[in-house]
């Protein structure tokens, strides 16, 4: 194998990644980096000393051993560079080894894999077999099959040759062609093994978007789920289909309006595992550093969806393959690790998940902001409520600079250069401007709900004070997050209903008029949109007063609390938004003095009647909090205000 190269990262390349503006020597820095990372693995898995404890299955032969399969490997390398490169390139071959190496060196099982150690450490073979199979050299190899099937990464799997859950199937490769075989049967692979054949499923791929790399949909290999190992699915043809539109148009989309975001997720993503979401509106997603080039995703609704999926995805990607070259956080050695409001989780997320997610919706901002012409409501919905969420988390990562590298706060500043080349946030004078904004104060409410907590004993001072007929004081108790363990449930069970409904208003109407008609039902689920009401489809069809009623009628619910304030045409309920968590608090102090409590409006306004006037910076904030940190401003708990420093 050749030698690992040593880098040099260029400060422009540090630029280029935080503003999401690479060009192709920086992707190529980057994937080459990716690449060493992968053979300084593969190198330290070898030179481990342990040997497995555990055995084959009883009467089957053993593995082909790591060194030997190896040395095959170089082998084939020497013949055929290409292939071994093709072989590595696939994801699922870093989805194999980083887990085991950390098996190896700290004693950590890999997540959720439950591989013997004889198997595990001995698929080197499944490598070398199918470095051999491409270079056409010839080599016989024995393979650890899990359910029997051999998988050969890049280019696909078998039907199942051996018994048992791991057994070790034969595979023979040379001018007569390849095949495999255990003890419970065998398969020929075709001369093409892009070709399927009686037993064998290559790897489909898309065909040539995104570049010379085509992409594949992996539904097959065996690592392709970071959370367990998987069999193989069959897709149906017109769900293949499907996925192959979809990568093609989304492919020709960002070819003709956004070239620089073509030219990083043609550069960063190799594979698509497709997986099962809610609905094609909420198509989900995810990407994990052990799998550089692999995103986990559910078909989404259409090519321009999949383009901002691609996009996130790939700038995590990105951003990954820059924090294994240099640190971007502050190691936390004491205490536990400050957490944070991020606008698109339910949960607290660490300094980490706040920078990635506002680095990865920056570039899904940019995206919707030029899809304006073509899909206007859609379009202006998602590029408002992405601007005011990385507004948002932009604000914290200024207020958290202490827990940045050098590196991390040159991220920041060329992710906050990227963000204000778009300019201000537009007013809120169209409905999808007007539904973003609603929906954006409706997220960081559940959130401080969920998260944040006021101390019983101030809660009890307030409620003495009410109950006395006393205004509330002048300063409003802090909130502070709470430890873990002792948080509500999330309001909406952390499915954000009213985000959703928002954006199938925007994105398709008379299914927005057809779901509205079923959120009544019981356990009606339209659509994947979990915990939507009635209420909640009146508030975003733009009927307020409706809605007021409707949430009324429902006293005990977080949610019907927080969507009193915002369908409230009153500021005086403003404080059931900017601070619920109090708000709520107020009311438990209260019943818990054996008193009646007054309904949630009558709390808000009695709290917010000592507060500065509505619209005034003080009451404008956003949430970004560590273990016991507080802000003792009128708006609550504060690090980052929602307009930070130009």
């Amino acid at each position: 194998m050749s030698a690992l190269e040593r880098f040099r990262l260029p400060l422009s390349t540090v630029t280029a990644v935080a503003m999401g503006q690479v060009t192709d020597a920086d992707l190529a820095l980057l994937r080459s980096s990716q690449r060493s990372r992968l053979l300084l693995a593969l190198a330290a898995i070898l030179a481990h000393p342990g040997q497995p404890a555990e055995k084959p299955p009883r009467g089957a032969s053993g593995p082909t051993r790591p060194a030997t399969a190896w040395d095959i490997l170089a082998h084939a390398q020497r013949s055929d560079p290409s292939a071994v490169e093709a072989v590595l390139g696939d994801p699922c071959v870093g989805s194999w080894a980083f887990p085991l190496l950390r098996r190896l060196r700290h004693g950590a099982a890999a997540a959720g894999t439950r591989v013997p150690h004889w198997a595990e450490t001995s698929l080197f073979a499944a490598l070398a077999g199918a470095a051999a199979v491409r270079a056409g050299i010839r080599a016989t190899v024995r393979i650890p099959a899990y359910h029997g099937r051999v998988w050969l990464p890049s280019l696909g799997v078998t039907e199942s040759v051996g018994r048992g859950t791991w057994a070790v199937a034969t595979l023979e490769t040379g001018p007569h062609g390849t095949a495999t075989f255990g003890d419970r049967g065998s398969v020929r692979l075709p001369d093409d093994p892009a070709r399927p054949a009686d037993g064998w499923h290559p790897l489909t791929r898309s065909g040539g978007p995104y570049g010379a790399g085509t992409v594949a949909l992996d539904h097959l290999s065996p690592f392709r789920d970071f959370r367990s190992l998987a069999d193989p699915i069959a897709l149906p043809p017109q769900t293949l289909e499907r996925w192959h539109e979809l990568i093609a148009e989304s492919d020709a989309l960002l070819r003709r309006d956004q070239p620089e975001a073509h030219r990083l997720v043609a550069g960063a993503i190799r594979t698509i595992v497709p997986v099962d979401g809610p609905s094609a509106l909420r198509a989900v997603s995810a990407t994990v550093p052990d799998a550089h080039g692999a995103v986990t995703m559910s078909l989404p609704l259409d090519a321009a969806a999949m383009a901002a999926i691609l996009i996130h995805e790939a700038r995590h990607q990105l951003l990954d393959a820059l924090a294994d070259l240099t640190p971007l956080f502050v190691p936390v050695h004491e205490g536990p690790e400050p957490t944070y409001f991020a606008p698109w989780r339910a949960d607290a997320r660490p300094l980490r998940g706040l920078l990635f997610g506002a680095h990865a919706f920056t570039g899904v901002m940019s995206f919707w902001r030029t899809q304006r012409g073509a899909d206007k409501e859609r379009a202006e919905f998602e590029a408002a409520l992405h601007h005011r969420q990385v507004r948002t988390a932009l604000a914290a990562l200024r207020n958290a600079a202490e827990g940045l590298t050098r590196a991390g706060g040159l991220v920041v500043e060329g992710l906050a250069t990227a963000f204000h080349q778009h300019g201000p946030l537009e007013p809120a004078t169209t409905p999808p401007r007007r539904l973003a904004e609603l929906v954006h104060h409706d997220e960081q409410a559940a959130w401080r709900v969920a998260h944040l907590a006021v101390d019983p004993d101030e809660a009890a001072l307030l409620a003495r004070r009410l109950l006395a007929g006393e205004p509330p004081p002048a300063q409003l108790p802090p909130a502070r997050i709470r430890t873990a363990g002792s948080g509500t449930a999330h309001p909406s069970g952390g499915q954000a209903p009213r985000t959703w409904l928002a954006r199938l208003r925007c994105t398709d109407g008379q299914a927005f008029a057809a779901v509205r008609r079923e959120v009544g039902q019981p356990h009606a689920h339209p659509l994947g949109i979990k915990g939507a009401t009635t209420g909640d489809a009146l508030l975003v069809a733009d009927e307020p007063d409706a809605a007021l009623d409707w949430y009324r009628g429902r006293p005990g619910s977080t949610q019907a609390w927080i969507g009193i304030g915002l369908a409230h045409r009153a500021s005086s309920a403003r404080l059931l938004v900017e601070r619920p968590e109090l708000v709520l608090a107020l009311h438990d102090a209260v019943q818990d003095s054996g008193v009646n409590p007054p309904p949630p409006e009558s709390l808000a306004e009695w709290l917010g009647s000592r507060q500065r006037a509505p619209g005034s910076d003080a009451q404008r904030v956003d949430v970004a909090v560590g273990p016991d940190t507080i802000g003792r401003v009128p708006g609550g708990l504060v690090i980052g205000t929602e307009h930070p420093p130009e």
